[in-house]
């Protein structure tokens, strides 16, 4: 019996198999609007089984006799499922997919369909966004929007970020206005610790970029003048994911693991090589004989170690048919590729919507973050310079140290232990058992609001937000000392610990009124605005703690505190207007009046309006027959909005110190006494930005091509500006005023392409822009500025700001029959020590004397052109693309090869000194070895100014989804999406730049970035881009 059985489950098996792979023959005709449409792709849903319309529109497909359903796709088509029946035949319509055109982008209190725009507005959707694995909601943009340059001050997460849009209009804060679910993000003081700029964070990065529907960004006045005096630099609006109603309810899960190294080491000299050096150099009672033979010991491979990022985000959205919700958690975990660097997130998020009947709509908005940032401590703070700095033949570890570190001490280093530039022993510096910086911070950013719709297309909305965040820093340095500055290498141990706390509230009424007459569309918008901004910080300092063990400034033996507070305040009423005609004729008028807390009374408001127009060519009647253009349209704008960040959010008031200002008595005795150092200008009032823009939109071949083009013009006048009063004034510090001009101009261009052939789609998009930047006036002043250690920038009418300010060079001196000839320098050292080798200085003014008057611009760190491009194709579930971005017209001051190749001190250098002069016709570029540096050849000059132009190819990534419908059935319905992907960053950089990376900044405040007066600066302090290899898994059920 259990034979018979078997062999009749064995033929009712093979009948149903035979049964199975029985295939028919299935052909049609694939057209649109009544003409063949070649290339459309047919498959059998659920298999990869697939063919492509010929030229004809026609095809033919084998499939299996359980196939249900083909679909028909095309790129610009709308997909379509088609019942396959008992049928052979099926002829398929396409539709033209009008989404793009009508998709809604998000504005500035509102949302507008795409198609109606008349403002620069570029938008990224969260496909593309989640496209770069990133950590920062700021790194979605970086060359992915054009007129949008990106910077942070190394590859740490969490390290300060410079964001410009469309170039640098002012000599203050640049940085666009961030608005987070329409809460505006305001942090003027950063989270840092113990006052140190290498501390200074992020605050970008206590939201995960994984929560991110879209990121919205308002470049010119037409779209950004409805946020007035916050609005001269641009806004960036970043909207959250939200649940869809009646959508069900939807899990999904994200992990992914990196790998990062350091790219590039500077080249530096072995032992023998730096004693060498060292022994022409002769410095007086330094003898290093006794080193040689000494292994060569790489410092800067013992300061960096192999970063391994850890991520996972958790999401679970749906809805019903009158609410929505998503709520997310996420974890991240970034070990830096420098010793002591780590960044934790911990992060949660939940939106939801409800509909109460048909009138009323409520929901809530709310992101918290939690962070912990590990920094290199502050005597290594400038950990990547100092290891490559440190002396190879100073040993890195001692197993018969105390701690195991070796000691910088005669033994090991020489003379040199008691010298200036003694070697530090950073590995154990950055111990963080010994030493530690962190800075702890906690944030929570959210919304709240109520909609009513009372009557049909007005609709009332208010809305209440708030950004908290609180900031825990500590800098703990131990009584351990690793140098030779006393025979018990004890130091007194050091706390700080800083605990800023920022409160932001928002509150907003809006009145929108949106209706259709015939062919007239017209919207209205009325609100009004609050905004409270709320700072206070505390710093207790303790020195000599009797208990390492328990990090509390009152158990120190002497301690001090201090307390700061700040606030400003702003109210604003605003009204915009939309008008479209016939979706031909396009008008939009803004204006807002805001009031700020910053200036007099007399000043206190002021007004921002815009208007723009456009047309759609494309709806004209005499394009009805039109085939190639989906949408073709002009638009033209002009705005004012404005800025009213100053140095000082009272500069207007007399600012009082309590400071021994005062000699009192006979005894002519210095006395502490409240003090006014800085003046009080109540004439102060808004800087203010004129802005001209010029668009043209084309979208072709069925939303297959599109092509934007842009022409801008900003015109910055008042600048707010701090400067010097003269010292007759008795004000010690600088002033805020208005004063000077300051123009932009430029050209943006961005294309984009889609296509598919069969299976196969690819999509190809680039962007590239273009800024001329110029100071217009200055009132016939000049401004220097000064950066590490020295006059390095000047902004003077008819230059672009913070141009470098130096002196040219012309090579070496080869002869003394040259240096006979040469002008006088007063800028020598030693004017009679000179001798062939020395640096050739170039009398600019010809007046036969080189002095501070031949100092002259050498060198923009202002980028004229930027560029990013992406290129992306998939296929039977694999999917690539490619990432490049770059910049061109730039400078940087490489204050890292400066400090490398000076021949004149004891610390380690570039293998660049080996072709120094040593003769004539040796060298035309490095000069000669001398102890005394007799002719000042390090002076700030053109020798370090290298062009900052780069190409990177930022991202690279290869992924693999499974097939749906065979996941789920093997799942049992339960997954949806399961994709795997591996991906590369920073994999290639082309560049003549000789630093470790050219993209430098340094950038401070969030609210500021870097500052604009003495920009592109590469001093070493920060950590350099990383390559990283990540492999990632995102699952959907």
């Amino acid at each position: 019996m259990t034979n018979k059985l078997f062999y009749v489950s064995l033929i009712t098996l093979f009948l149903s198999v035979a049964g199975f792979t029985q295939n028919r023959n299935i052909t049609g005709n694939v057209t649109a609007d009544g003409n063949p449409l070649p290339g459309v792709n047919v498959l059998v849903k659920g298999t990869t089984n697939g063919v492509s319309a010929d030229f004809d529109g026609n095809y033919s497909i084998s499939v299996r006799a359980d196939a249900q359903t083909l679909v028909f796709s095309y790129i610009g088509f709308l997909s379509q499922e088609i019942n396959i029946d008992d049928r052979s035949t099926i002829n398929v319509e396409m539709v033209e997919n009008a989404e793009s055109l009508e998709e809604v982008v998000v504005v500035g209190y509102g949302t507008q369909k795409k198609e109606d725009l008349t403002g620069a507005i570029n938008t990224i959707g969260s496909e593309d966004i989640t496209r770069t694995p990133i950590t920062s909601v700021d790194q979605a943009l970086r060359g992915q929007t054009p007129g949008v340059f990106i910077s942070n001050r190394g590859g740490d997460a969490a390290a300060p970020i410079n964001v410009r849009i469309r170039g640098v209009g002012t000599t203050g804060s640049n940085q666009p206005l961030f608005v987070i679910d329409g809460v505006p993000v305001v942090q003027s003081s950063n989270q840092s610790v113990n006052t140190s700029s290498a501390t200074e964070s992020n605050p970008l990065a206590s939201f995960n970029p994984n929560d991110i529907e879209s990121i919205t960004v308002l470049k010119d006045a037409s779209a950004a003048a409805i946020y007035g005096s916050r609005a001269a630099n641009g806004v960036i609006i970043v909207t959250t994911k939200r649940g869809k109603r009646g959508g069900g309810t939807n899990f999904s899960y994200d992990t992914y693991t990196t790998f990062a190294q350091r790219r590039k080491y500077y080249d530096v000299l072995n032992t023998q090589q730096y004693l060498d050096v060292q022994q022409e150099l002769a410095l007086p009672n330094f003898d290093f004989s006794e080193f040689r033979g000494s292994p060569t010991y790489d410092w800067q491979d013992a300061v960096s170690q192999t970063g391994i990022t850890q991520n996972h985000n958790f999401g679970v959205n749906g809805g019903s048919e009158n609410m929505n919700f998503n709520i997310s958690a996420g974890y991240l975990d970034q070990k830096g590729i420098t010793l002591s660097q780590n960044f934790e997130r911990y992060s949660f998020s939940a939106n939801s919507d409800i509909k109460v009947g048909k009138v009323f709509t409520f929901g809530e908005s709310v992101s918290v973050g939690f962070t912990d940032r590990l920094i290199p401590s502050e005597p290594g703070g400038s950990t990547t310079l100092a290891s490559a700095l440190n002396v190879p033949f100073a040993p890195i570890f001692d197993p018969n140290a105390p701690r195991g570190y070796a000691i910088m001490d005669r033994s090991n280093v020489g003379d040199l232990a008691n010298a200036v530039n003694e070697p530090i022993q950073l590995v154990g510096i950055n111990d963080t058992g010994l030493n530690e910086t962190r800075v702890k911070t906690k944030r929570i950013l959210g919304n709240v609001y109520g909609e009513a719709k009372f009557l049909e297309g007005l609709t009332y909305r208010i809305s209440g937000g708030i950004d908290y965040s609180s900031g825990d820093g500590s800098f703990f340095q131990n009584n351990y000392f690793f140098g030779d500055n006393d025979a018990n290498k004890i130091q007194g141990n050091l706390l700080v610990n800083e605990q800023p706390v920022e409160l932001t509230t928002n509150l907003s009424n809006t009145l929108t009124y949106n209706n259709t007459f015939g062919k007239h569309n017209l919207t209205l918008l009325l609100g009004m605005e609050e905004t409270y901004y709320q700072y206070e910080k505390l710093r207790a300092q303790g020195n000599n703690l009797n208990n390492t063990a328990l990090l509390l400034v009152n158990a120190a033996a002497t301690t001090t505190a201090t307390k700061e507070k700040d606030h400003w305040a702003l109210r604003g009423y605003l009204g915009r207007l939309n008008y479209s005609f016939d979706s031909r004729y396009l008008l939009t008028f803004n204006v807002r009046r805001d009031e700020t807390s910053r200036f007099s009374k007399e000043n206190r408001y002021d007004y921002f309006p815009s208007l723009a127009v456009g047309w759609n060519v494309a709806n004209e009647s005499f394009m009805e027959d039109n085939s190639i253009f989906s949408q073709l349209k002009l638009r033209a704008s002009w705005g004012l909005v404005g800025n009213q960040f100053t140095g000082a959010n009272f500069a207007y008031l007399p600012q009082v110190s309590y400071i021994p200002a005062y000699v009192l008595g006979s005894g002519e005795n210095l006395v502490a006494a409240p003090t006014s150092l800085v003046f009080a200008n109540s004439d102060l009032k808004w800087e203010v930005s004129e802005q001209v823009n010029v668009g043209l939109d084309v979208t072709m071949f069925k939303n297959r091509l599109n092509f934007t083009a842009e022409y801008y013009s900003k015109i910055t006048s008042d600048i707010l500006v701090r400067v010097p009063l003269p010292a007759v004034s008795g004000f010690t510090f600088p002033t805020d005023v208005n004063l000077g001009e300051i123009s932009n101009k430029g050209i943006e261009l961005s294309l984009g392409f889609n296509d598919q052939i069969g299976d196969f789609t690819y999509n190809l998009s680039g962007n590239f822009s273009t800024i001329k930047n110029n100071v217009e006036s200055l009132g016939g002043n000049q401004i220097l500025a000064n950066a590490v250690s020295t006059t390095t920038s000047r902004t003077i009418e008819g230059e672009p700001i913070g141009q470098f300010f130096g002196y040219k060079t012309d090579g070496l001196y080869q002869t003394e029959a040259e240096l006979a000839g040469a002008p006088v320098d007063n800028l020598a050292f030693d004017s009679g020590a000179r001798a062939p080798g020395d640096v050739r200085f170039v009398d600019v003014n010809g007046d036969g004397v080189i002095d501070e008057s031949d100092r002259t611009g050498i060198g923009s760190p202002i980028a004229t052109f930027f560029y990013g491009a992406n290129v992306g194709a998939a296929c039977k579930g694999f999917d690539f693309s490619v990432f490049i971005q770059g910049v061109g017209g730039n400078d940087v001051y490489n204050y890292t090869k400066q400090q490398l190749e000076s021949l004149n001190s004891l610390t380690n250098k570039s293998t660049s000194v080996l072709g120094r002069w040593q003769g004539a016709g040796t060298s035309n570029d490095i000069p000669r070895i001398d102890v005394n540096n007799a002719n000042n050849n390090d002076r700030f000059s053109d020798r370090w100014i290298e062009s900052g132009a780069y190409l990177r190819l930022k991202n690279v990534e290869l992924g693999y989804s499974l097939d749906s419908e065979w996941l789920n059935k093997v799942s049992n319905e339960i997954l949806s999406k399961v994709r795997f992907y591996v991906s590369g960053q920073n994999l290639a950089l082309i560049t003549n730049y000789s630093g470790l990376d050219p993209e430098v900044t340094r950038a401070q405040s969030f609210e500021k970035g870097e500052n604009a007066l003495a920009a592109g600066i590469d001093d070493g302090y920060a950590t350099p881009q990383a390559l990283t290899i990540q492999f990632g898994t995102r699952i959907t059920f």
